[in-house]
């Protein structure tokens, strides 16, 4: 069955990768797709467009904070006041408003509204929150939990940040969604008991086989090819991502390689965390900027080891699987990741491609990479293996037939209640 699905994201294609992937699945199968977001960073504009360009889907931007017409920009600034202020409403008060999740939350509920499709499927809190509106209005919704949002809160953001209020419309979208997804088994596990919903499917944070034609066999971050090199990526480079687990562990490693750390950076931390490495490391520690998503994996592919250093620093970065791991596995390198549960899942399922450190603990990270990093034949072993954890399991040739499936089965579902009720 052919039908419209609008995929509402709030933010901007270049930062979820997973709605990318699914609007090219999903128009793929012949189905009308189109795809809600916004643009946030300005920079970040043309990358959004080459995302969604002569593809088979449309996009919308509801909000352009680059916008220079009158009308658009005075849109941007609404958006941003009206935002602040809300959230100044709860960190003074407790006043809690989906407004305080994003800049686009009522726009897109709104926008669903008079643009009606046979399904909608909610991405990132925004969309659990207009989902769970769209429910009421009778709408047939599906929710992809990437991260467990309302788990997902730092400390310092929880006094203007809704919690509690995200936390019940988490629970009315699951359970009142045809389907659900999300990113690992023992976070779907997770919703399932405190939500008292149905299990969402598990699709793996993965990318496309096809996504190996880009490598190239270049070496263009390394400086000195007789040292072993690790990289690590982000959207950002900054604190609570492990890196300075990794600067801690340094002083116990027995021999140099090379650090290379891909993402947003400002100078004071690029500073603070050079501060923190013993002097002799500082001249091997790169930083380098983001990219577009295409021409990662070539820069991935030619490092030795891939760092996963997830701090379960709440239960969504305890639970989920982010898109660090099938990356690594699909450029062929091996992985060091941290001992979270979902890191703990996807390493049972990667073949010895995904070894393992406890988390935030520096001395064993130092003994894994020691061991890791002198044993060059045994890496290029864990590189086969990786590569073959990518072709069997992390891979969206494997994640895409799930996500259609319940995509399929919800349209003919309702396409079949359709035919009874035109038949009484």
């Amino acid at each position: 069955m052919t039908a419209r699905i609008l995929i509402l994201s709030g933010i901007q294609l270049s930062t979820n990768p997973r709605v990318v992937k699914e609007a090219d699945t999903l128009a793929g199968a012949g189905h009308d797709v189109e795809v809600v977001g916004a643009l946030l960073e300005p920079s970040l504009g043309e990358r959004d467009q080459v995302l969604h360009r002569g593809k088979g889907w449309r996009y919308t931007e509801l909000i352009d904070a680059g916008a220079t017409h009158p009308r658009a920009r005075l849109g941007w600034l609404a958006a941003r006041a009206r935002r602040r202020a809300w959230r100044g409403l709860n960190a003074r008060f407790g006043v809690e408003n989906p407004n305080q999740l994003g800049y686009v939350a009522r726009q897109m509920l709104r926008y669903a509204l008079k643009n009606p499709a046979d399904l909608t499927i909610v991405h990132n809190p925004q969309g659990v929150w207009a989902g769970g509106e769209l429910i009421r209005h009778g709408r047939k919704v599906a929710v992809d939990m990437e991260d467990w949002y309302s788990e997902d809160v730092l400390a310092a953001d929880v006094s203007n940040y809704p919690v509690k209020s995200l936390k019940r419309w988490e629970a009315y979208a699951l359970r009142g969604s045809e389907f659900s997804t999300t990113t690992s088994v023992c976070l779907s596990q997770a919703l399932t008991l405190a939500y008292a919903c149905s299990a969402p499917t598990v699709v793996y944070n993965t990318f496309s086989l096809s996504e190996r034609k880009s490598l190239d066999g270049e070496k263009r971050d390394r400086r000195d090819l007789s040292l072993p090199s690790i990289c690590w990526f982000s959207q950002v480079i900054g604190p609570s991502r492990g890196l300075e687990t990794l600067i801690d562990a340094l002083p116990d490693v027995d021999s140099p390689f090379e650090i290379h750390l891909r993402g947003r950076s400002t100078p004071e931390y690029r500073d603070l965390l050079l501060a923190r490495a013993p002097a002799a490391w500082r001249t091997r520690i790169f930083f380098h900027p983001s990219i577009p998503h295409a021409d990662l994996l070539p820069r991935i592919a030619e490092h030795d080891l891939g760092l996963a250093m997830e701090v379960p620093c709440n239960r969504s970065r305890e639970l989920t699987i982010t898109n660090k791991l099938p990356t690594y596995l699909l450029a062929g390198i091996p992985v060091l990741a941290s001992e979270t549960e979902g890191q703990r899942e996807a390493a049972r399922l990667a073949g010895g491609a995904i070894v393992l450190f406890p988390a935030e603990r520096p001395r064993e990270l130092a003994a894994a990479l020691n061991s890791m990093l002198s044993d060059r034949a045994g890496l290029r072993v864990l590189a086969r293996q990786a590569a073959q954890a990518a072709e069997g399991v992390f891979c969206w040739e494997m994640s895409a037939p799930v996500l259609l499936g319940k995509v399929s089965r919800t349209l003919d579902k309702t396409s079949r209640s359709h035919a009874r009720a035109a038949s009484v």
